[in-house]
């Protein structure tokens, strides 16, 4: 059995560069905080064929869906990276050390959704909400007590369009691309 850490990782675990909605990702869940579970990414909803994947920090409290789990059904979900697009380019985003991090996130049943924020200026300019990333020394803090920490910065870079299509999952799709970065989508002074 892999371990992250102190934690205990499910089964044929391993590192993934291209994960999707409602595919299986590992989830320290708040009811055994020592043990990662694999949970399908997104929630299932009656009125909807698409899964609810994220869930806005803002309105966690007042959302049906969430509020019942806000008390009991935190969640991290570990990663060292994700992408956002612009158009049809993606950005690779991590901590400027490239290590791991936690996304905040809420569980129920075999099932997790991604808490997200308003953008900071590390994602300014490529899109408008982000995940509410945790780092290693907060997590015990989130599955114990609610209480969201300010964004980190982030590194960003352009990468393969491999990525693109959720069939690749190798470390090609975290290749850097050839594309630029237009510098006008990041306004010098904030």
């Amino acid at each position: 059995m892999e371990s992250l850490g102190e934690i205990e990782l499910p089964p044929l675990f391993h590192g993934r560069y291209n994960i999707a909605p409602t595919q299986q990702v590992a989830v320290v869940r708040s009811d055994n905080p020592t043990k990662a579970v694999a949970c399908a990414w997104g929630f299932t909803h009656p009125q909807s064929t698409t899964p609810v994947i994220n869930a806005r920090s803002e309105t966690l409290n007042e959302r049906p869906m969430f509020r019942r789990l806000v008390e009991r059904n935190r969640c991290i979900i570990p990663a060292d990276g994700f992408y956002e697009w612009k158009v049809r380019q993606p950005y690779h985003f991590q901590l400027p050390e490239k290590k791991l991090f936690g996304f905040a996130g809420l569980w129920q049943d075999d099932r997790c959704v991604i808490i997200t924020r308003a953008a900071d200026r590390s994602m300014k300019g490529i899109h408008d909400r982000m995940p509410m990333i945790l780092p290693v020394n907060r997590w015990n803090e989130w599955l114990t007590d609610f209480h969201l920490p300010p964004a980190p910065i982030l590194n960003m870079r352009p990468v393969s369009r491999r990525v693109n299509k959720v069939r690749h999952d190798d470390p090609a799709c975290i290749a850097t691309s050839e594309e630029q970065i237009d510098l006008s989508l990041f306004p010098e002074n904030e």
